[in-house]
């Protein structure tokens, strides 16, 4: 079927190489500023650009590209029917642009990486995928997934080799281990052990460069915190890094923006003052440097995803929310019925991983009830791809069907949900957090 498609695909090449006079490497440089989505569009007219998209050097340019013109901000939910849900909104405006289905039911999500996103169950199986080519990649079984409570995963990126890495944190009773996993290998190498007690504050790091980061509590008794620790995703070491000394009895969370570390210092439940303060660290992390004071008190309940331009986008499950730093002003977004936020960051749409082989796996098969589709439920490992393979009929799972559902279920709510808006708090911090 694939020969027929080439040979097909190659008639077309030679009919639209006959009318386009450009040549193939001034296509590739224009192909290279367009959408992904448009690109992918282009794939079932011409051979040429088809492979194009699978070539590591042309995937390399196109993200350059919408790195510094097409980014968007996402946020992504959990749907009741097990699907994952993306909305969009334009970066400079703020305004809602689309709705679309990610295919995947795993139940958590680290934040995006380059259009990537790295999805998993906490007691089961992780995927790296990618929502605009909606190919999936299974990450390998680690020995200690099934022995330790619970796990979560994280996605990075290796700047300097170009490489895509995910760090598991495995939970035992009473310490944490790390795990690394480069994409398109197939085993995990622990980078932390048991020896090590710190606490953090939440396992949820920020991503910022080429490191992940992680503010320490002082003690179990205590949410103050005076140092982070940091990972190089490159050489795989730890370090740490102090906070300010002036902000080391308020409340503190660490923020992400474009591509730079902040520091989020809000007063502590009972303070005289209400507020809160924005620091950013130097490129060399030697020290702080304060930025802003936000006049509007903390928005209590939530927790801060990104910081762009001059706003901070935050969030409970229920409302996507932002904070212009600049004026104080604050806005909210509900999230549809039925649904939960389960990450939030910029994206893009990309081709990436560049990698070829049979572990990528197009989500579009689970609508015809391909083996993957029934590795998909809550908990499953990989191992259970293989379960009643024996046959070689195809037929439609129920997990399958369920997404079949979906996707029709997800039509009707982007139309439905298609002048959504933005929504100013006017009657002060009470009534933000009743409405979370």
């Amino acid at each position: 079927m694939e020969d027929n498609n080439d040979e097909i695909l190659d008639g077309q090449n030679e009919e639209v190489q006959s009318q386009v006079s450009l040549p193939q490497d001034i296509q590739r440089i224009i192909i290279g500023f367009l959408p992904g989505r448009t690109v992918l569009k282009f794939c079932s007219v011409c051979k040429f650009w088809r492979d194009c998209i699978v070539e590591p050097a042309f995937v390399d340019h196109h993200l350059n590209c919408a790195l510094r013109f097409r980014q968007a901000i996402a946020c992504f939910t959990s749907v009741d029917n097990g699907l994952v849900q993306m909305y969009m909104f334009d970066p400079i405006t703020v305004n809602f642009k689309r709705t679309e289905p990610v295919f995947s039911s795993r139940f958590h999500m680290s934040q995006p990486c380059n259009g990537m996103v790295c999805t998993y169950d906490l007691k089961g199986a992780a995927e790296v995928l990618n929502p605009t080519t909606r190919k999936h990649l299974t990450l390998p079984a680690s020995e200690s997934v099934y022995q330790a409570q619970y796990s979560e995963y994280f996605l990075g990126y290796v700047h300097s080799t170009k490489e895509y890495k995910v760090v598991a944190l495995r939970h035992w009773i009473k310490h944490l281990t790390f795990e690394v996993c480069t994409i398109g290998t197939l085993s995990w190498r622990t980078v932390r052990g048991s020896e090590e007690e710190e606490l953090l504050k939440t396992t949820k790091p920020v991503v910022v460069n080429d490191e992940m980061h992680w503010l320490l509590l002082d003690d179990e008794s205590s949410h103050f915190t005076r140092k982070i620790l940091s990972f190089n995703l490159t050489d795989e070491k730890f370090s740490y890094l102090d906070v300010p000394d002036s902000v080391r009895d308020r409340d503190l969370e660490l923020v992400e923006g474009e591509g730079k570390l902040h520091l989020w210092s809000m007063p502590c439940k009972g303070a005289a003052y209400t507020e809160s303060e924005i620091w950013l660290a130097d490129s060399t992390r030697q020290f702080w440097v304060h930025l802003h004071n936000i006049a509007h008190p903390s928005v209590l309940g939530t927790k801060p995803f990104f910081m762009y331009k001059s706003k901070l986008f935050l969030g409970s499950q229920k409302r996507f929310i932002y904070i212009d730093i600049l004026d104080g002003t604050v806005c909210y977004v509900d999230i549809p019925s039925g649904e939960n936020i389960i990450s939030s960051g910029m994206f893009v749409e990309s081709f990436v991983p560049a990698l070829t082989g049979t572990g990528l796996v197009n989500s579009m098969t689970l609508l015809t009830g391909s083996r993957y589709a029934g590795s998909s439920s809550r908990g499953s490992g990989p191992s259970s791809c293989a379960a009643g393979s024996s046959s070689t009929r195809t037929r439609r799972s129920p997990a399958a069907s369920r997404w079949s559902s979906a996707v029709v279920q997800s039509s009707k709510r982007a139309k439905r949900t298609i002048n959504l808006v933005w929504k100013m708090y006017t009657e002060g911090t009470s009534k933000i957090q009743q409405g979370l």
